[in-house]
């Protein structure tokens, strides 16, 4: 592993949904040191609560995981969005460039950048797009983009970007599909929701990758991926919002009502999403392990325990 002076990783946001899974997943490799960054203690838009820190670890990496995710909370709260996003992954990385010099990073963006462009590619897969031919649909996504722009333009020697198609997995929270879905037929099969289902859009086509398959290419990057690059994390296989509903449903066996609300209904949806993780797989070797079925029985299965 390239880096630092030691085997210790720091990831930013450990305790969240990705954080989680990441730790576990570097927690079997020999010799590792594995520090998680979360709030209250670390506010990566506060550097005097990590720049101590940092310069007493020197980790061999960090990655940097920590920001807000939900499309929802963008379009409710845009500049707080950016502040997190953007200006916290700066403050990171500057920090970085003056305390830990050695210290490689890896920055979760996201497939969102790409936006309308997505529509130019239906029917096939999205390669890595240059950052130029991106076009967010949401706060979300250009918050990706803007940090994105400034990573090139400013730290591109120390970093590598990673790009995630939508990932799912058992610990992910309300506010994104699979979790909304499973939510609702754990709470329909106790009797603590009637047998009605709120929905969004079921007709957009999306790359679902599990989480515990993304973490497996962090990991791999960590150790094969090149600083200044930029890679895709996705199975290149699409699955419509009608058909993870219809599985989660079947999976229940309940008799379920579906009724699509205005609320859920994200404007400028891109009907289809699909990513190319060709890149990915030359530089590391990694594939997609496990089957969207059986992502979605451990989703489902988290969701009945946590009722």
């Amino acid at each position: 592993m390239s880096g630092g002076v030691d085997n210790t990783i720091i990831i930013t946001g450990g305790s969240g949904f990705v954080g989680q899974h990441l730790a576990a997943e570097l927690s079997h490799r020999p010799n590792t040191n594995i520090i998680s960054w979360d709030q209250p203690e670390i506010d990566i838009t506060d550097p005097e609560t990590f720049r101590r820190q940092l310069e007493a670890e020197q980790p061999a990496w960090i990655v940097h995981l920590a920001g807000i995710a939900a499309v929802g909370t963008s379009l409710k709260d845009p500049d707080l969005v950016r502040k997190v996003n953007v200006d916290g992954t700066k403050n990171i990385l500057q920090a970085v460039k003056q305390l830990s010099p050695e210290t490689r990073v890896l920055v979760a963006s996201s497939a969102d950048i790409y936006g309308a462009k997505a529509n130019d590619y239906a029917g096939q897969l999205l390669p890595e797009l240059p950052l130029v031919d991106a076009l967010p649909q949401n706060p979300y996504g250009e918050s990706k983009l803007a940090m994105e722009r400034m990573i090139v333009d400013e730290f591109n020697d120390f970093v590598i970007r990673v790009r995630p198609f939508p990932h799912i997995g058992p610990g992910q929270k309300l506010g994104f599909v699979t979790a909304d879905f499973a939510s609702q037929i754990a709470a329909i099969e106790t009797g603590r929701q009637e047998p009605t289902m709120q929905v969004g859009n079921l007709e957009a086509e999306r790359d679902f990758t599990d989480v515990r398959d993304v973490v497996r290419a962090y990991r791999l990057l960590l150790e094969r991926g090149q600083v200044g690059e930029v890679y895709h994390v996705a199975t290149s296989q699409g699955t419509s919002i009608q058909s993870i509903l219809d599985q989660l449903v079947a999976l229940s066996g309940m008799q379920i009502t579906v009724k699509q609300d205005a609320e859920r209904m994200r404007p400028s949806d891109i009907p289809s999403l699909i990513g190319d993780a060709s890149k990915l797989q030359a530089a590391t070797g990694w594939k997609p392990a496990i089957a969207l079925d059986d992502s979605l029985k451990d989703i489902l299965e988290y969701w009945r325990r946590a009722q």
